[in-house]
């Protein structure tokens, strides 16, 4: 199962952890895995990409485990990053709605 956890403070999403195998399917052909992995490596492209931020992204792919912290920004710049974060949280959401038994989503408060 990929377990996601969601870092919040004050309604701002700082962090999201992605760590697991899905076990849908097989290695390569399985899309639940492909899904999260896509959606989570698009989030940390498009912050450094498209917002200008560089955030802290840490990858270990014999566990697996993705996680991707978000710097200290300015007013600005954590609008920009919101956007995109809050956007990718609503994916992966979508995606532990629509396979329970593969992806568990949770939110923390810090």
């Amino acid at each position: 199962m990929i377990k996601i956890l969601v870092i919040k403070q004050k309604n701002e999403i700082m962090a999201i952890e992605a760590t697991g195998h899905s076990g849908y399917a097989e290695e390569g052909h399985d899309i639940v895995c492909s899904a999260v992995s896509v959606l989570t490596q698009n989030l940390a492209q498009g912050l450094s990409e498209v917002v200008g931020i560089k955030p802290i992204v840490i990858v270990d792919e014999n566990i697996p485990h993705f996680s991707l912290t978000l710097p200290e920004l300015n007013a600005k710049q954590m609008h920009a990053a919101q956007l995109l974060v809050k956007t990718t949280y609503l994916g992966l959401k979508d995606i532990a709605n629509q396979f329970k038994k593969y992806v568990s989503i949770k939110e923390k408060n810090k």
